[in-house]
């Protein structure tokens, strides 16, 4: 009976939450200061996910209490987000996007390993800000090039929108490709890290988001670009965003949390449901940017 209430909750939540984020994504705000041209009520919605996954993110880390200072992270990357709508692109910050994920790499990697608790909280705390910038900053370039050069045919502006919605259902598609080929032919657990993910649903997870691009690329991915790029994207995404449900597993575990919160009916937080897509999209922002390099458009 629980088991059903709660796919009535997911169910419900999913009737209006896609199509309010598809009208959301397809929407346009004109605005005029400075260099601003437009706003898209898309990449507001993308703001709101990543301040409300870095509030859990630090909820979790037991630093969440504004006397700890919890409010200098939002105001840093607000400043980001800022200076993103004033005048930004990839290429030009990319040896800084580089440089951050290293850094955060190698705090997160010795911040798990140390023994003081203080430390690492310190350390997982400067990689996950650092993590939730190049993510916040990766989803709000969704909406320039070079991210739509990829899926742009026939000047069709609604494409890049199709594009973005892809890759979200690419994690999500990785997500479950992993549950159903886990539960069917999971022998392979990753005890160690979730008892219940294994290695053989894993494979079965990242297959299923090549598919899924594979597939979209095919219909309406730039004509000018190799039909196989489409394939290798979806593995990419397939591969990170286990990567990053791994992790937050990892973190969620360590810390004794079940979920992130209960924001999101019958499917805990925003850092529950889209701590794959935060790791994913810095990966696709980077292969588009590599793409655009190497095939031109």
């Amino acid at each position: 009976m629980a088991k059903m209430a709660d796919l009535a909750k997911r169910m419900f939540f999913v009737l209006w939450a896609v199509p309010l984020a598809w009208w959301i994504l397809n929407s346009t705000i004109s605005v005029t200061p400075k260099s601003w041209t437009y706003i898209y009520p898309g990449q507001v919605l993308m703001l709101l996910l990543t301040f409300l996954g870095y509030y859990e993110y630090k909820k979790m880390l037991g630093i969440a209490n504004p006397k700890n200072g919890f409010w200098v992270g939002y105001v840093w990357l607000a400043l980001q987000a800022f200076f993103y709508f004033d005048n930004t692109n990839i290429p030009s910050n990319l040896g800084v996007y580089l440089l951050l994920l290293l850094v955060a790499l190698e705090t997160f990697i010795w911040g798990k390993n140390s023994q003081q608790k203080r430390w690492m909280r310190a350390s997982l705390l400067f990689s996950g800000t650092v993590f939730m910038y190049i993510a916040m900053i990766s989803m709000l370039n969704f909406y320039k090039d070079p991210f739509q050069s990829l899926f742009v045919k026939n000047s069709i502006p609604m494409l890049s929108q199709l594009g973005i919605c892809t890759v979200i259902a690419a994690v999500f598609f990785c997500d479950s490709g992993a549950y159903f080929v886990g539960n069917l032919w999971g022998k392979t657990h990753f005890s160690s890290i979730s008892p219940k993910k294994t290695l053989e649903g894993s494979i079965g997870g990242f297959l299923s988001a090549a598919l899924l691009v594979g597939v979209v690329w095919f219909f309406i991915g730039n004509p000018a670009y190799p039909k196989w790029l489409g394939i290798i994207l979806g593995i990419l995404i397939g591969i990170f965003a286990q990567i990053g449900d791994l992790l937050v597993s990892l973190m969620k575990r360590y810390f004794s949390v079940k979920d992130a919160s209960d924001i999101i009916p019958g499917h805990g937080g925003i850092l529950d449901r889209f701590d794959s897509v935060f790791f994913a999209v810095p990966v696709v922002s980077l292969f588009a940017w590599l793409v655009n390099r190497i095939f031109g458009y």
